[in-house]
């Protein structure tokens, strides 16, 4: 069984360090990226050591 995840704040420290443990994880697919301030910029800028997930745009965060 497979898991799609959203993860919030994903630019900080925290956020980086939970999708890297999901990036490996075999049950889990990364859904929306998301981050207020930093948001439409690519994952890979700001969390270069997620190369598989480098290109992947960050959302904005929304209460929706």
């Amino acid at each position: 069984m497979t898991i799609s995840v959203a993860v919030s704040g994903a630019s900080g420290y925290a956020g980086g360090e939970v999708l890297r443990l999901l990036a490996g994880h075999p049950d889990v697919t990364i859904g929306a990226i998301t981050a207020h301030s930093n948001a439409g910029s690519r994952l890979g800028e700001l969390q270069p050591h997620l190369h598989g997930l480098a290109s992947r745009i960050l959302e904005d965060t929304t209460v929706e």
